[in-house]
């Protein structure tokens, strides 16, 4: 199993990363931390997360406190496609 990450996730993950390590760096390398090795358990366990209540079946979730973590399992892929705080609120197109 692959582990990949949809540009726009990294992009996100950086800024909030940054935006934590303003006032905290120690927080914001360790909160990195956590997030990669989370998401390299999902080379093993693809189907590890729920299906997200928001986004729906295909996409999955992946809880890394304080943030949420959105991918798609593609058969051989794990596709990491958005990264956004816990409390926000996942906006669905269509919706």
């Amino acid at each position: 199993m692959k582990i990949q990450w949809a540009d726009r996730a990294l992009r996100d993950l950086e800024e909030l990363l940054e935006f934590i390590a303003v006032d905290n760096p120690g927080a914001a390398r360790r909160l990195h931390d956590r997030v990669f090795r989370k998401t390299d358990h999902l080379e093993a366990f693809p189907f590890f997360g729920p299906f997200s209540v928001e986004a729906g079946d295909p996409f999955r979730e992946i809880l890394v406190k304080p943030l949420r973590l959105l991918y798609l399992n593609e058969g051989e892929t794990v596709t990491v496609v958005a990264v956004y705080r816990e409390e926000a609120s996942l906006r669905v197109e269509g919706n």
